[in-house]
């Protein structure tokens, strides 16, 4: 190759070099992390309102994925089991399983948080405790909420 051709070719080259230098930059780049957790504090009952220590064991994972382009998105889900002691040991302990999943993408536009818990627990009286919750949240740029759904329902249910 000549000097002159390859003089005209190194542009070339510089150009599409720095075009694709961006996309090399802004790769994916993905996060898995693994974890255990326990919590134990008072508590009420809110079948009876009797008070008592409710436990919580669970276990879970986080991904976390960077686009690059300022857009994150990072999934939770976790498992475990609940347990509530009542003070009085007349009234009903209880014991039982949550699950749990949480989602959340934020990029220079909006953030989306959706949140979806399930608890079920069975009482030594033979009674039943469900619990629901599910929540989204839209928020632009600006900061204001653009959308936003809130469930919670608790139920108890005696034998």
């Amino acid at each position: 190759m000549s000097t002159r051709r390859l003089l005209a070719f190194l542009p070339a080259l510089t150009l599409s070099a720095a075009l694709f230098a961006p996309v090399a930059a802004s790769a994916a780049e993905t996060e898995t992390i693994h974890f255990r957790a326990t919590d134990s504090r008072a508590e009420r009952n809110p079948c009876s309102d009797a008070p008592g220590t409710l436990m919580i064991m669970l276990s879970g994972v986080i991904h976390i994925t960077d686009l690059g382009d300022g857009t994150v998105h990072r999934t939770t889900t976790m498992t475990g089991t609940v347990a509530f002691v009542p003070d009085d040991s007349s009234q009903a302990s209880f014991s039982g399983h949550l699950a749990e999943s949480l989602s959340e993408i934020t990029n220079p536009r909006n953030a989306i948080a959706t949140n979806a818990e399930n608890v079920v627990v069975h009482g030594s009286d033979g009674s039943l405790g469900k619990q629901h919750i599910l929540t989204h949240t839209t928020v632009n740029a600006n900061g204001t909420v653009t959308s936003s759904i809130e469930v919670i329902e608790f139920t108890c249910l005696a034998r």
